[in-house]
């Protein structure tokens, strides 16, 4: 999570917005790092197969999130380049195609 939120603390900063309320800046932070986390969560979801995904959708409620992250390495999804292709993906989306 730290890691999404110094992400989206970046992205700000390089959109040229500046917000100087603590509390409001927390909030936008917070706002756009649970948008970020539901992307990455629906890539990796969608990188498995329809029998995998049925599956964890059967599982999810009794998995902790180590069990989770197993699951899917398990399934043969590479969590940390799913993660890093979303972040680009959204990145590129929030910054216009700025790079």
């Amino acid at each position: 999570m730290q890691k999404i939120n110094e992400f989206v603390e970046t992205l700000l900063k390089e959109k040229g917005i500046s917000i100087d309320d603590l509390e409001a800046k927390k909030q936008v932070v917070a706002d756009m790092a649970k948008k970020l986390e539901a992307e990455i969560n629906r890539a990796a979801v969608n990188a498995l197969s329809d029998e995998k995904a049925q599956e964890l959708a059967d599982k999810i409620k009794n998995l902790s999130e180590s069990e989770i992250a197993e699951f899917f390495k398990n399934a043969g999804v590479n969590i940390e380049k799913t993660t890093e292709d979303t972040m680009k993906k959204f990145r590129e989306l929030y910054l216009g195609g700025k790079n």
